[in-house]
């Protein structure tokens, strides 16, 4: 399946409102972990990809003089706007930039940040080759984003829920295939650290706006499956009909050798 710029677009301006009131998004330990990598330095102008509500771009603020809180979704940048008011930020800027096309020139950047994204993305080589391009040559890049399990068939379960949940999900890499993404694009990682995002069903499907019978059908998967899907994703039972479960996530800091 292919996805464009327009599905995803399109997914995120729907359901704009929901992202920026989601736990998941909005803290967690994959942002505590982005932002303890950030503080390692100040930096002059940073970009955040596919800011969403805003919450990376917001929690880097502090490290730089100018950061772009950056989306496709105009949906998605009109809540940034709106937190970013409330949180009286005054050094973040708004802009609607592709992941694939970043507008800016070689090695004009000092930060690129990307967080609970890249999986949405057609061509995650081609993204991590912009930002390479558009790092200084002391440019930092700070990368977490959803993985999967390096074991094939239970990677398969677990894309196959998100795409029937979110069609404008494209893949979660492993976490050996984001090395060697990250390695191809010419990085080098300095930093990495495990860790997982906690969710529960319901919200999972409403924070997308599942239709009824795929949210049906999902409930169901969750249900019926097997012993090992369920240990590797941590799924279990609670209250009536609800589930709670973790997706893995992969986060790295990596610069230019």
């Amino acid at each position: 399946m292919t996805i464009g710029p327009s599905d995803a677009q399109e997914q995120f301006n729907r359901q704009a409102a929901s992202y920026a009131v989601s736990v998941p998004h909005s803290r967690g330990d994959s942002l505590r972990i982005l932002t303890k990598w950030a503080s390692l330095g100040h930096y002059e102008l940073g970009l955040d990809i596919a800011t969403g509500p805003g919450f990376t771009a917001f929690a880097v603020a502090e490290f730089c003089d100018t950061v772009i809180a950056s989306d496709i979704a105009d949906g998605m940048l009109g809540q940034a706007r709106a937190i970013a008011a409330e949180r009286g930020l005054q050094n973040v800027r708004f802009e609607a930039i592709d992941a694939h096309d970043i507008p800016y020139p070689d090695e004009s950047l000092d930060l690129v940040t990307c967080r609970t994204a890249p999986h949405h993305f057609r061509d995650i080589g081609k993204f991590l080759s912009e930002v390479y391009r558009v790092l200084n040559r002391t440019g930092v890049f700070l990368l977490c984003d959803t993985t999967t399990s390096e074991d094939a068939q239970l990677a398969e379960w677990h894309q196959r829920v998100e795409a029937l949940r979110d069609p404008s999900h494209v893949a979660a890499p492993a976490p050996s295939e984001w090395r060697t993404l990250i390695a191809e694009a010419g990085f080098e990682i300095t930093h990495s650290t495990p860790t997982q995002v906690d969710m529960t069903f319901w919200d999972w499907v409403k924070r997308s706006g599942s239709p009824d019978d795929v949210v049906r059908g999902l409930h169901l998967d969750f249900d019926k499956a097997s012993d090992a899907v369920k240990t590797e994703y941590g799924i279990s039972s609670i209250e009536v009909d609800d589930f709670e479960f973790h997706w893995p996530v992969f986060t790295c800091r990596a610069v230019k050798p």
